[in-house]
């Protein structure tokens, strides 16, 4: 299983250590690292069990879960993309554009995947909406939304 680094040290990934990986809607599986490498900001992870590429397969796409106290703390204006998920989204007039269901990651800006109501009817649909600083003008963990302030046309896209 190949991870991202965000930020900080690798001390949770050590030989012998125990993590979850799941997913929305996939029930968490407990996994012994048995060895990982380090190649630039990623990390490969083996784990105990897993020995086969058929058998990786069934990783593919699913996160490491660990307790949140296990994590580094980042700068300010940083988040972990598990924070965003699920948070409300809306314009700085109020408008509800729906909730964060993914974090697509571009090179760039990532995007944030919105389900909610599709530009201009009733009907649900995913909006992709960058995730700027200039776009992403206030982040509120406790309450868990996201005020944006969309450049024009963004939402008719």
């Amino acid at each position: 299983m190949t991870g991202r680094l965000i930020r900080g040290g690798i001390d949770q990934f050590r030989a012998g250590a125990v993590v979850h990986v799941g997913g929305p809607g996939i029930a968490a599986s407990r996994l012994e690292i048995e060895t990982y490498a380090l190649y630039g900001s990623k990390v490969v992870l083996k784990f105990r069990g897993i020995d086969t590429a058929v058998q990786a397969e069934s990783l593919e796409g699913l996160d490491i879960l660990m307790p949140c106290n296990g994590l580094v703390d980042l700068p300010e204006g940083a988040y972990y993309i598990f924070e965003l998920v699920g948070m409300r989204v809306r314009t700085r007039e109020g408008r509800d554009l729906g909730l964060v269901r993914r974090v697509i990651e571009t090179g760039g800006a990532p995007l944030l995947a919105i389900e909610g109501p599709a530009a201009g009817d009733a009907t649900t649909g995913e909006r992709l909406i960058p995730a700027a600083r200039s776009i992403c003008t206030a982040i509120d963990r406790t309450a868990r939304t996201i005020t944006i302030d969309p450049p024009e046309g963004l939402l008719e896209l």
